[in-house]
């Protein structure tokens, strides 16, 4: 027998309040999973755990619930059933005549009864008639004699769009909500019961809204996936299912840490994991080792294989690649730090949410591209696990679709999406969505899902995590900010010092989110995760300019052999230029070195690398003396002029 108490779900406890008030209930949510229930067996007391798939829950719950007449309808096989007994029932009602008492069996209501499974259909099976089933389920929903209930699966496939249905469409589902209008209230062996139509649909919205808005007699509910509560119970009933799991007692401890390594798991996903732990001899007390290898396929994480020696030179290896940002590099050593350990507000084992989420924002060319590559290095070991994502890219409507895969039956939804792919083959990695405040509105709502749940879910059904990944959002917001004349625009400057520049960044921030985007709630995701980069100010630009002109010594050593000197004479004069450009930060500086050292190089080397004679061509050994760099002024034919010279050893 079905036992419907305080610890059954909540969607199972707001059905059983609601059969006897609406007349059309829509169920959606996580409608494909197994769901867990109470019964009682016969001459036992003790309530048991178990588990079916959602319609054949519900035939066996309407008949406990003592309904003399169960069908089940879906696109494919039709009408099926719950019990051949209920045949001749709905043969009498359909055609509109009394029907005949309903017989008794061996499993009669309040008996747990095997759902009925689908035998399947032959290859040339025509489809059903849904216009001759519509008309059977109107005239017993219809009928005072015999409590009836119609159970449609696949509700939601029973239009192509919501937004466009067909003709034919229209008039099945008109036809559905007739039925719903028409039932009556039954009186059956003493009880009160209500004619019922039950809809399973992924979503609501799947199905047009003239069905449930404004419409007294329907009731939405929605199956929730199972909770820390449930998960924790599952452990404890199939815990000698598990590997090694006859050796030892589960503790309340284990069943704890069980439930929050599987947080955001279908039932089903949560049972395979008893298969994967004694397929792969992986104990369930190894709980977090056998959800890595569920998750991401791997039997370790990797962020338990950091180098320690690595992370304590941490502070030295971004101040190395990120000059002058000495606060910004401090705050992301928090995030390593806390994402190493793994600690994370009000998440036991913190393994839902990413394991960082940071914000970057400031002035551009300030080293805030360069900060998250340089992060995905230092953890690692190289720079392509930094997953980039320019999201000037993703501007248009509908461009979420091309990052998380477009729905099932539209154009390219096998392939997945951009995002989901690329978390999927590196899920231990540095994401970095660049220039935030330019991605379209839609794809905010993707964000708020995976810095909650860190998970999504592709155009192909597959689940994604990011839990094991940091995630990094950078943005020129306040960059600009409007001056005090109406129109009047005013960059922010280096003069400003960093509190002023600071304050004047974060209100832009909070301006864009709150009241452009009216989307404060992605605010509040950020928390104080917000990184503000500082304008590049001397000495820091000499140390920048020094860095670029070393790199480009070692291409030249790397690419001829020979030596390249830059003299003091010209590391000055491209000093003095650089500081004329520091509103562009570093990019502004690198962009200084290709055309005032590069550029002209390029001409120097090339008359070199042609001429004839071993006496004057470039070649291993030679050393090309840069002494100094002459503005010629941009009137000039060639705009910077080197004064060089090449030696031979």
């Amino acid at each position: 027998m079905i036992s419907i108490t305080n610890d059954s779900p909540r969607w199972l406890r707001e059905l059983d309040r609601l059969l006897g008030l609406k007349n059309l209930l829509f169920i959606s949510g996580n409608i494909h999973d197994q769901i867990a229930f109470q019964i009682k067996r016969e001459g036992d007391d003790t309530l048991a755990w178990t588990d079916d798939l959602l319609p054949h829950f519900l035939q066996r719950y309407f008949i406990f619930r003592s309904y003399g007449l169960v069908g089940l309808i879906d696109p494919v096989d039709g009408l099926r059933l719950a019990r051949p007994e209920m045949e001749p029932v709905f043969t009498a009602l359909r055609e509109g005549k009394a029907p005949p008492p309903i017989k008794a069996s061996s499993d009669t209501p309040g008996q747990v009864a095997e759902a009925p499974r689908t035998t399947p259909a032959s290859a040339n099976a025509t489809l059903p008639d849904f216009g001759a089933i519509l008309q059977g389920v109107r005239a017993c929903v219809a009928n005072t004699a015999v409590p009836c209930v119609f159970i449609f699966d696949f509700a939601s496939r029973l239009v192509s769009s919501p937004e466009n249905i067909l003709r034919d469409e229209r008039v099945m589902l008109t036809r559905i909500l007739k039925a719903s209008l028409e039932s009556r209230d039954v009186y059956y062996q003493g009880m009160h019961f209500k004619n019922c139509i039950v809809l399973l649909c992924d979503k609501l919205n799947d199905l047009p809204p003239f069905l449930y808005v404004n419409n007294p007699r329907s009731r939405s509910i929605t199956v929730d996936r199972p909770d820390s509560q449930e998960r924790a119970r599952f452990l404890s009933r199939t815990y000698k299912a598990f590997h090694e799991g006859d050796k030892e007692t589960p503790n309340s401890s284990l069943a704890g840490h069980f439930a929050v390594a599987t947080e955001g798991l279908t039932y089903y996903e949560i049972m395979s994991l008893v298969h994967l732990s004694r397929r792969e001899s992986i104990p369930v007390t190894q709980v977090d080792t056998l959800c890595q290898r569920f998750k991401y396929g791997v039997k370790e994480s990797e962020w338990d294989k950091l180098d320690s020696t690595r992370l304590a030179g941490a502070e030295t290896f971004l101040c190395t690649r990120v000059k002058g940002q000495e606060h910004a590099v401090a705050r992301v050593l928090d995030i390593v730090k806390r994402a190493r350990v793994g600690l994370a507000a009000g998440q036991a084992a913190g393994r839902g949410r990413p394991r960082g989420v940071l914000f970057f924002a400031g002035p551009t060319g300030v080293g805030k591209t360069e900060m998250a590559k340089s992060l995905a290095s230092l953890l690692f070991g190289h720079e392509d696990r930094c997953l980039r994502f320019d999201m000037s890219e993703y501007s248009a409507p509908h461009s979420d679709d091309r990052l998380m895969g477009a729905p099932p039956g539209y154009v390219g939804y096998q392939e997945g999406g951009q995002l989901t792919n690329a978390i999927k083959e590196k899920p231990f990695s540095v994401l970095l969505f660049d220039e935030i405040e330019k991605a379209h509105s839609s794809i905010f709502d993707k964000f708020l899902q995976i810095l909650d749940d860190g998970r999504l879910t592709d155009g192909k059904g597959d689940t994604v995590y990011f839990s094991e990944s940091i995630i990094i959002f950078t943005s020129n917001l306040g960059a600009v900010v409007k001056g005090a004349e109406p129109g009047a625009d005013k960059m922010v400057t280096p003069s400003m010092d960093m509190k002023t520049m600071r304050a004047t960044v974060l209100a832009a921030i909070h301006d864009h989110f709150n009241f452009q985007l009216g989307r404060p709630e992605i605010l509040n995701r950020f928390g104080d995760n917000f990184v503000v980069f500082d304008f590049i100010r001397p000495p820091v630009d000499k140390e920048i300019l020094e860095l670029l002109v070393s790199r480009l010594l070692e291409a030249v050593k790397s690419k001829w052999g020979a030596s390249l000197v830059v003299e003091d004479m010209a590391l000055g004069a491209m000093q003095g230029l650089a500081r004329e450009r520091l509103h562009h930060g570093g990019r502004g500086i690198r962009n200084l070195v290709d055309s005032a050292l590069v550029t002209p190089l390029t001409r120097f080397l090339f008359e070199h690398l042609t001429k004839a004679g071993p006496e004057v061509q470039l070649q291993p050994g030679s050393v090309v003396r840069v002494k100094n760099i002459v503005n010629e002024g941009t009137d000039a034919l060639y705009q910077y002029v080197l004064d060089a010279e090449v030696t031979h050893a």
